[in-house]
């Protein structure tokens, strides 16, 4: 799946068509053909453990809600987040996650609303502000505007904020609105939505469903694993381009792509964790790219391409 991204991302980028091919007796994980040019494609993913308990059934029932539409498509599962393994919820998301996948046009991303609920508590008549636990802590200063008392909300069901602002709003707005009917002592639930994400993967992928994402208990925001997960994919990656270069395998440029499991590909702390590495730890890969949230990032920028880069036609031409 994040070879297939990577592969469409690098046609966007460099104006040529890359193809997967069977990767058979290669050194390699995954090979693109580019006309008579071969890319080793090295592959990762920057967290342990697997997935979220229930990705695979999940994955095969939305299959066959899907009836055998053409396409690959994608779930992806934001960190934490989890996959609830008893009815009715367990029906509530793949009904909800299903009718988000259909219609979707290949390569097309769109986020999916699953209602939440989030404790709001009034701790004190005094003071005009709102503490606030999970993925909407940053958004404590707009929630403390206009309310009068201490509040405390337990944001931690919220799993990933909307892309638009207009989204985040709503949301906020539906919080304060609460927050000015309590008084001290009071808790209510407050109904919002999380905001997950799918994807349909390019038009030439096999048909199917991929539920991709960490375990829930994985930390994404620990940048100590992010370095030491991102300095041993890289050396794998290392090892590959030698095993392929002893066995006389032909290749033009090596590729790492690495799959990430973020809320937002804003939110990725790769791209520092490189900047901080010894050159020579990333001198034996030409393109690093990361892929998350139906989104495909570049960490490393190959320092010379087989090919002649075709600059974007001009406005009118």
């Amino acid at each position: 799946m994040t070879t297939a991204l990577v592969a469409a991302w690098m046609g966007e980028r460099y104006y040529r068509t890359f193809r997967p091919v069977d990767p058979a007796a290669s050194a390699f994980d995954a090979v693109f053909t580019q006309r008579d040019r071969r890319i080793g494609v090295s592959c990762g993913l920057l967290w342990e453990g697997g997935g979220p308990p229930g990705a695979a059934e999940l994955a095969e029932l939305i299959e066959g809600d899907l009836e055998g539409g053409a396409g690959g498509y994608v779930v992806w599962t934001p960190p934490g987040g989890e996959l609830p393994p008893a009815e009715p919820q367990q029906s509530a998301l793949r009904l909800a996650l299903t009718r988000a996948l259909a219609g979707l046009e290949p390569g097309e991303r769109r986020e999916v609303r699953l209602p939440v609920t989030l404790p709001l508590a009034k701790v004190d008549a005094e003071g005009a502000y709102m503490s606030v636990s999970g993925p909407i802590a940053s958004e404590w200063t707009t929630l403390s505007e206009g309310i009068a008392g201490a509040f405390h909300l337990d944001g931690r069901s919220l799993r990933r904020l909307p892309e638009e602002r207009a989204e985040l709003e709503i949301v906020l707005t539906q919080i304060r609105d609460r927050a000015v009917l309590l008084d001290h002592g009071e808790v209510t639930p407050v109904e919002v939505h999380d905001y997950w994400l799918v994807s349909r993967l390019p038009a030439d992928e096999p048909a199917g469903v991929t539920v991709f994402g960490a375990p829930p208990a994985f930390d994404a925001s620990d940048g100590a694993w992010v370095r030491r997960s991102l300095r041993a994919e890289l050396r794998r990656a290392v090892a590959q381009r030698e095993a392929a270069e002893a066995a006389g395998e032909p290749f033009d440029l090596t590729v790492l792509a690495l799959g990430a499991t973020l809320a937002h590909i804003g939110e990725e702390m790769a791209t520092a964790a490189l900047r901080g590495m010894s050159p020579a730890t990333y001198g034996g890969t030409d393109l690093v790219a990361l892929v998350a949230d139906g989104q495909v990032r570049q960490l490393l920028q190959p320092r010379s391409l087989p090919w002649t880069p075709t600059p974007p036609a001009s406005p009118g031409r």
